[in-house]
């Protein structure tokens, strides 16, 4: 219980922090590019016509649920693996929500 509660912490302060990057990033190029990097499934649903809340939530809870997953796990192989496998359906929202947003 207590690996995934320092799980959610963890993630609540990479989303700040992903956030903060991502609104200073936003202004220097005028773009929403690192806003679509960073929070892809929220990019996506925002461009799907999902009501805004939605998004937000989107955007506030996917760092937590990746944190979660890997502070659930124990074995190091598996933690790898969820690291990649993480890591490439970001990577793939990513594009995808890059791709819709036509940026």
């Amino acid at each position: 219980m207590k690996r995934i509660l320092v799980g959610i912490l963890v993630g609540i302060l990479v989303t700040v922090l992903f956030f903060l990057v991502a609104m200073f990033s936003d202004g220097a190029c005028h773009c929403v590019r690192p806003t679509i990097i960073f929070f892809p499934y929220s990019a996506i649903a925002l461009e799907k016509s999902a009501p805004d809340l939605m998004s937000l939530a989107l955007m506030v809870l996917q760092f937590p649920i990746y944190s979660v997953l890997l502070a659930g796990i124990k074995n190091r192989t598996r933690r790898v693996l969820t690291v990649l496998t993480l890591l490439a359906c970001h990577l793939i929202a990513a594009s995808i929500g890059l791709a819709l947003n036509h940026t």
